[in-house]
C-alpha cells in the first residue's frame, strides 16, 4: 500500500525539466494571524543554470502565489546569486547554479479559522540554460497545505 501511494505521487508530481524541485512549509499547522513560510527547494542539472533576478533580456525564476482568500503574500526571498560570464555574447549574468531555497512569507488571515486546511498553490517560473542553448520556459504547479490551528 505505501508503494503505491509513493508511486501515485511520483506520477502526479509536475514535470519540472532541467531541475528537481521540492516544496515545503516551514510548519504543517499554524494559528490564524501567523506568517509561515514556503519554501521551494530548487536543485539545477550538472552544467545547467536559471536565471536570477537582475537577468536583462532572460526569464528569471520566480515564483506566483494564487490570491485566494485568507492568504496575505509577502515579498518572495531569494538567495545570493552567482555571476556567470556567457564568452559568446561577453555578458554578465547573475543565475542559480547550485541547489537554492526561495521563501515565500505568507500570513493566514480572516476568513481563516481553527480546524481549517489551507491550500496554498502557485506557479513556478523559470528558464533553465546549460552552456550552448536555453530551453524553453516552463511553468510548473506547486501547493502545500496547512492545517490552521
Amino acid at each position: 500500500m505505501v508503494l503505491l501511494l509513493l508511486l501515485a505521487q511520483l506520477l502526479s508530481a509536475p514535470p519540472t525539466p532541467h531541475i528537481k524541485m521540492t516544496a515545503r512549509a516551514s510548519a504543517a499547522e499554524a494559528r490564524a494571524g501567523s506568517t509561515i513560510r514556503l519554501f521551494v527547494d530548487v536543485t539545477p542539472d550538472p552544467k545547467v543554470h536559471v536565471y536570477a533576478p537582475g537577468a536583462k533580456d532572460y526569464i528569471p525564476i520566480a515564483l506566483t502565489i494564487t490570491p485566494r482568500a485568507g492568504i496575505k503574500v509577502g515579498k518572495l526571498v531569494y538567495p545570493k546569486s552567482q555571476d556567470w560570464y556567457f564568452e559568446p555574447l561577453k555578458e554578465h549574468v547573475p543565475v542559480f547554479d547550485v541547489p537554492f531555497r526561495l521563501e515565500q512569507p505568507i500570513t493566514l488571515a480572516a476568513p481563516l479559522k481553527a480546524g481549517d486546511r489551507v491550500t496554498v498553490a502557485g506557479v513556478l517560473n523559470y528558464q533553465a540554460c546549460d552552456e550552448a542553448v536555453c530551453f524553453n520556459p516552463v511553468s510548473a504547479p506547486v501547493s502545500w497545505s496547512v492545517a490552521v490551528q
